[in-house]
């Protein structure tokens, strides 16, 4: 239950920490909304981690008022799509939420480059790769406006891009987020060179613990690395 709540927390955080420059945060009772207009990210309404009736008739409303937003419910049960399912929800998809105790380093076999989008040109390059990686955006305004905060990653082999990753830490909890292979560098390794990398980062900054929300494909790798599955989490939007 505690490394379920770092988690939760740390993605929370996140979500806050991005819509507050847009004016696009805000909480009511125990549910919270974390909106940007022109961005597909990250466009979230949630409750932690329960969500009783009233909360759920209210995200109903509120969902019906703006249809770009994705009700995020946390859960250690498989069965809740189903109970939501039967109050006008369709699940958009599953997410794994994984940790791992961070003790020893790890022994990447590759030397890759992690640089923080900063410029103009990072950023656009940033973006254009998450969108590659994971066929939906984030704005450049929005990193433009939380890249002081929230640090966004380039990866690069030599002068090779490969993909894009954000390592966000809330007190001793390192948030692995956005970890996405371009296309063409993809089946090559290298998702688990970079995750070896920023956990090693993570250590330096005297993280305890990393955790992260996988999708089905990729939690079996992270399962190889050592993390284990302490929730899931049910996307949804609403039915038509």
């Amino acid at each position: 239950m505690i490394k379920t709540q770092l988690n939760i927390n740390n993605l929370h955080a996140l979500w806050k920490e991005a819509g507050i420059p847009f004016n696009g945060y805000s909480e009511k009772g125990k549910m919270y909304q974390s909106k940007i207009t022109g961005s597909e990210w990250p466009n979230k309404i949630w409750t932690l981690p329960d969500v009783c009736d009233d909360s759920i008739e209210q995200i109903k409303v509120q969902m019906k008022t703006d249809s770009s937003l994705t009700f995020s419910h946390f859960s250690s049960h498989i069965s809740i799509a189903n109970e939501l399912g039967k109050q006008g929800f369709h699940q958009k998809s599953v997410q794994y939420g994984m940790s791992l105790e961070l003790k020893n380093n790890f022994k990447p076999s590759k030397e890759l480059q992690l640089k923080k989008a900063e410029t103009a040109n990072e950023i656009g390059l940033w973006c254009k790769a998450f969108k590659q990686a994971f066929n939906y955006s984030i704005s450049e305004p929005t990193l433009e406006k939380t890249k002081n905060t929230i640090p966004y990653f380039l990866v690069y082999d030599n002068n090779d891009l490969v993909g894009t990753i954000i390592l966000y830490i809330t007190g001793n909890t390192a948030g692995v987020h956005s970890l996405g292979i371009i296309p063409e560098m993809r089946k090559k390794g290298y998702a688990t060179e970079i995750m070896y990398q920023i956990l090693n980062q993570a250590i330096k900054e005297n993280a305890k613990t990393a955790t992260l929300q996988a999708s089905e494909m990729a939690k079996n790798m992270y399962l190889g690395m050592g993390f284990c599955t302490d929730f899931i989490m049910h996307n949804y939007q609403l039915k038509p």
